[in-house]
């Protein structure tokens, strides 16, 4: 062995064996350095601020400045590590997560700055343009300016809102306690965030344990994963909000007995749409909760693949009771959503301009949108054979191709997912990845909603380090201040490599010895020499036997 990879092997089975409480103890350091670099090289204030009203400004510039973003990524390389290790030892030992890291890893961001984005400041001031009588889906931030205003991207000054009437409700609700203070409108932001972040977590966990899966990967797979902390709670997205009530609305619809449960939920999901649009894309896979608990399922949970001919077969073996179920519930639970809507909307004050600004805006370019990936790799060849098609001609094409294939997707994910109560979950978390790889605009945040969901029915293991490396990589493609560093081809290189080698060395099994003593303790192993090979439950971490 050489020296290099004798190295390589320390450094390995150093970061593979550190215990638990050294793991969290990273896990708190990495979001505390985020936390105080966030004031200098974070979505930072253009006007005032923390370092401004310290005397520190100077920090923000200069060769210092460039010194920060690199601790900066220091921490967050910190973060990841801990998550990882922490998530090796559940999977190959099935220690529990517990509370502990929990806090570790999002405390200390209550101290933060807006990280990564700069959304909150346009959170405020579409509350300050609800406080003050105007209609947000009318006029942009220009439309009252002030200390709020100069805090606005330059991007969105202009540009009315593509969220609900209860996102507004909630922003004039902040802006009414806090006036123009901006650093006061960000910590009630932040509190705010935080204890949805806390929710969001309680919804999974039981909704883990009335799936009868593992709680512990369901949270800290789809929940607290770095992509999570970093943008739920560092940056405040109301993604958070979204996908509390969402889950909270599929958990009363598996909980509470059937009837009430699907009533529950529907209030729920509607109240999710009346924030966010995409809440309603879990309504569907919600009437297959009620349809199957109320006619029954179609059998046992089906693999996750399956031959066309099966799905063809669940249809013809569907029940008349299914059917019925099926329509009336359906109409029910819309009819339900669209009235907790239409509540909110009235309740709040806002207009229904909401209603055309649905689809959102398609300022934002980046290669996480298939159509935009597209565009970028064909704007080249093509405009050597027509100098005369540029980079907008394209995506103008593209854009409405990849919303049709979208749309195909959600039905199809909504008709092959339907034999269970398991199987939803399933079908909604295609449905919501199918968002984020076809939508016109996509962001690291958006896959919070697919990840929310898939810890409570994943099973192959190839797939579990799938979805931690992806979070894993995501977590890392914006910088502090909010720019994204997805056309940084050596960053992107690096990042990826990078997480692989920590996933490979904390996910899986390499020692036989340790292989066979893990797995005959908690019945799960994430392979042995080869990547991940086979499809083995992860379920049997808390003990349950193999399938």
């Amino acid at each position: 062995m050489t020296a290099t990879a004798a190295t390589g092997h320390t450094v390995a089975a150093r970061v593979r064996g550190m215990s638990r409480r050294t793991a969290i103890i990273l896990g708190a350091v990495g979001p505390l350095v985020m936390a105080l670099t966030s004031h200098a090289v974070g979505a930072t204030r253009t006007r005032g601020g923390v370092l401004q009203s310290l005397g520190l400004a100077n920090l923000g510039f200069g060769h210092v400045a460039g010194i920060l973003v690199v601790v900066l990524w220091l921490g967050v390389l910190a973060l990841v590590i801990s998550w990882v290790v922490l998530g090796g030892r559940l999977l190959r030992r099935g220690e529990p997560l517990g509370v502990a890291p929990l806090v570790a890893w999002t405390a200390p961001l209550l101290l933060a700055g807006p990280l990564m984005s700069r959304d909150v400041y346009s959170y405020l001031m579409q509350g300050r343009l609800s406080r003050e009588g105007f209609d947000p889906y009318e006029v942009g931030a220009s439309a009252v300016p002030g200390r709020v205003f100069f805090e606005v991207s330059p991007d969105w000054r202009n540009t009315t809102t593509p969220y609900g009437p209860l996102h507004m409700w909630i922003g004039e609700g902040v802006v009414s306690i806090t006036g123009d203070n901006v650093t006061a409108g960000v910590i009630v932001y932040k509190i705010f965030s935080l204890a949805c972040f806390a929710g969001l977590v309680w919804a999974v966990a039981r909704l883990a344990a009335a799936l009868k899966v593992n709680v512990s990967l369901a949270v800290w797979l789809g929940v607290a994963n770095p992509l999570s902390v970093i943008h739920l709670v560092g940056g405040m997205h109301n993604e958070v909000t979204m996908m509390l009530l969402v889950c909270a609305g599929l958990l009363a619809a598996v909980r509470l007995p059937v009837v009430r449960g699907a009533v529950l939920g529907a209030v729920l999901v509607g109240a999710g749409i009346a924030l966010k649009a995409t809440a309603a894309i879990a309504l569907p896979f919600l009437v297959w909760i009620l349809v199957a608990r109320y006619a029954g399922p179609l059998g046992e949970d089906a693999p996750v693949r399956r031959p066309v001919k099966e799905v063809v077969a669940d249809v013809r073996h569907g029940t008349l009771r299914r059917a019925v179920t099926l329509v009336i519930g359906g109409v029910g639970c819309l009819a339900l959503s669209v009235g907790t809507l239409a509540l909110v909307t009235v309740a709040s004050g806002q207009s229904w301009g909401w209603v055309s600004e649905v689809s959102g805006n398609s300022k934002v370019i980046n290669p996480l949108a298939v159509p935009s990936l597209i565009a970028s790799v064909l704007v080249r060849p093509v405009g050597a054979v027509d100098e005369n098609i540029f980079f907008n001609d394209i995506i103008d094409v593209v854009r409405p191709v990849s919303t049709v294939v979208m749309a195909l997707i959600l039905v199809i994910a909504w008709a092959v997912w339907r034999r269970s109560v398991k199987e939803a979950f399933v079908g909604a978390t295609v449905a919501y990845m199918a968002t984020c790889l076809f939508n016109t605009v996509v962001l690291p945040w958006y896959y919070m909603a697919p990840l929310a969901l898939v810890g409570l029915w994943i099973r192959d293991r190839r797939a579990v380090f799938a979805v931690a490396w992806l979070a894993m990589v995501l977590s890392m493609t914006f910088d502090g201040s909010g720019n994204n560093r997805l056309y940084n081809l050596p960053w992107l290189i690096l990042v990826g490599l990078v997480m692989w080698w920590l996933a490979r060395t904390c996910l899986r099994h390499e020692d036989p010895a340790e292989d066979t003593a893990e797995e005959s303790a908690d019945g799960h192993g994430l392979g042995a020499t080869h990547d991940l090979a086979g499809e083995v439950s992860v379920e049997g971490v808390d003990g349950a036997s193999r399938q």
